[in-house]
This record gives C-alpha cells, sequence and structure tokens, in this order.
C-alpha cells in the first residue's frame, strides 16, 4: 500500500498530532539502548519474562497493553548480508513502560544486526499499528518522527527527505548529517518497519531490497 506525504484533510490531521514525539522517543530509546544504557526492571503489574543474553522467548505484555510480538521478525530477512538480524530485549523493555508508544502500536519488536562499535550496523522497529491509527497521515507522521529522532543524536537532519523504491517498497528515506541514513515503510497489513544504519555497505538498505 502506498501512502501520500504531507497534510491532506483536516479529519487526518488531528491523529497525527498523536504520535509527535513518539516515534521520535522510539527512535532514540533504540539508540541509547544500543550505547549501553541499563533498562529499568519489568514492572510487576505486567507479565515479566526475565531478560538475560535471549529476547523475550515468547512475548509479553506490558501495563499498557503493548505486546512485544517476535513473530513480527518474519517480515524482514533473518540476516543483513552476512550478519545476523538480533532480537534487542533491552529496547523492548523499555519501549513497554511507555504508554505513548501503547497508544499508536499494538505489537512490536526490536532488532539490531552489528553494534555500534562495527563498521555497519542497524537498528530496526517494526509496529503494527493499531487499528485507530491505520491512517495515512498517522504513518507519515510517525515515519518524519521516527527519523528526526534518530538523527538528533546524529547531528540533525541533513537535506530533504525522499521517497525511493527499494526492491518492492517505496520507502521513505532521510540521511542524518552525522552520518545515519533513515528508512520507514509498511511491509503490509499496518506492519510497519523503521530503521537507521550506519556505515559504508549500507545494509539496511540491502535488508529491504532482500525482502521477497
Amino acid at each position: 500500500m502506498r501512502f501520500a506525504r504531507g497534510a491532506r484533510a483536516t479529519r487526518a490531521t488531528r491523529p497525527a498530532r498523536g504520535v509527535r514525539g513518539v516515534a521520535a522517543a522510539l527512535a532514540i530509546t533504540a539508540l541509547l539502548a544500543g550505547c549501553g544504557s541499563t533498562p529499568a526492571s519489568p514492572s510487576p503489574t505486567y507479565t515479566a519474562v526475565p531478560i538475560a543474553a535471549t529476547a523475550w522467548p515468547s512475548g509479553t505484555t506490558g501495563q499498557y497493553g503493548l505486546k512485544i510480538d517476535p513473530s513480527l521478525l518474519a517480515k524482514i530477512p533473518s540476516h543483513a548480508g552476512a550478519i545476523a538480524v538480533k532480537e534487542d530485549a533491552g529496547t523492548e523493555n523499555q519501549v513497554l513502560g511507555d504508554p505513548d508508544v501503547a497508544k499508536t502500536l499494538d505489537r512490536f519488536v526490536a532488532a539490531s544486526v552489528g553494534g555500534l562499535s562495527d563498521p555497519d550496523w542497524i537498528n530496526i522497529s517494526i509496529g503494527h499499528f493499531r487499528p485507530e491509527s491505520q491512517d495515512p497521515d498517522i504513518y507519515s507522521a510517525w515515519s518524519e518522527q521516527y527519523a528526526t529522532g534518530a538523527c538528533s543524536q546524529a547531528s540533525g537532519v541533513s537535506g530533504d527527505p525522499s521517497r525511493q523504491h527499494i526492491g518492492d517498497f517505496d520507502v521513505d528515506v532521510t540521511t542524518c548529517a552525522g552520518g545515519l541514513t533513515v528508512y520507514t515503510f509498511q511491509r503490509g497489513e499496518w506492519v510497519v518497519v523503521s530503521m537507521y544504519e550506519f556505515g559504508p555497505k549500507h545494509i539496511g538498505k540491502a535488508l529491504i531490497a532482500a525482502i521477497y
């Protein structure tokens, strides 16, 4: 499904405001988790799965209704080049405690390819939009805010965002002055994939192109 960018009708402008800052915060959370910040302990008010070397084995539902759903990883390849895609439980744990994310998404998974010390790496967020959030303008706001959040930690946005056809998908692409490239696209059935990459091999773009 293709989405129109920019403002459309007043009807859709109001709900689009509901994601302002949410996607940006999600991008920053993933980046900070990758930098080694310590995630908070799971609250006893929801189903808790201990976080160790492995991610949530069967998924869990947070106190605000957001479900960590590892099955969403099947929407992307298991490798980017020769590097495995690994579920990122640290980011997931932090997102579970954010009530604003649960207002837009009902299912979510985070993943990474490589690490910040590697020459090439990716951080990935995959979410399913709640039925009331399934609107082109909300998608557009999500894409813009996610890119803003990622680039805020990488010297800001460089140039204008673009829509590129990569593989079988129309992808919103933003470059950051600090060297990151940010991608957002819809994988089908309102599953939205947002990721940012670093490195000369552009393994994020290659991962998108490998989806079939």
